[in-house]
């Protein structure tokens, strides 16, 4: 659950927890480890494999190669979609690009838009957003 300051630094902020948070969503979301070293080099850490996985699942709207089998698709689909995008943006690998938890948690309550998550992020910048915007909203 390191975030990538924390690993090069050694120093904790906000924005670390906020990394961490988005790792314990993508455990929820998959069903997979943080780090399985019962996977192949590529794939050892979660946050590595699932980043291509989280885009692709905004942009397409489509959550398969994702989620959890084991959910057997017995979940609402729009909670899930929010918990893929709160996950996407917790685990920017940029700390200043992730947002602050009391945005995450109104995203994931469904208070505000996905499009929240966006703050200090400049549109375009970041193809998981500004491409999934168009059909969160």
């Amino acid at each position: 659950y390191l975030a990538p300051e924390y690993a090069a630094s050694g120093k904790l902020t906000d924005k670390s927890d906020v990394f961490s948070y988005g790792v314990m969503l993508l455990e929820l979301l998959t069903g997979r480890r943080p780090v399985d070293k019962n996977q192949t080099y590529m794939d050892d850490s979660l946050v590595e494999w699932a980043r291509p996985l989280l885009m692709r699942a905004l942009e397409e709207n489509n959550l398969d190669s994702l989620i959890d089998p084991r959910l057997q698709n017995e979940f609402d689909p729009s909670e899930m979609t929010r918990m893929v995008a709160c996950a996407a943006a917790c685990t920017r690998h940029s700390a200043k690009r992730r947002p602050r938890m009391s945005q995450v948690v109104r995203a994931l309550e469904g208070d505000v838009s996905l499009a929240d998550l966006n703050e200090g992020v400049r549109p375009g910048h970041s193809s998981v957003y500004s491409s999934h915007e168009r059909w969160i909203q």
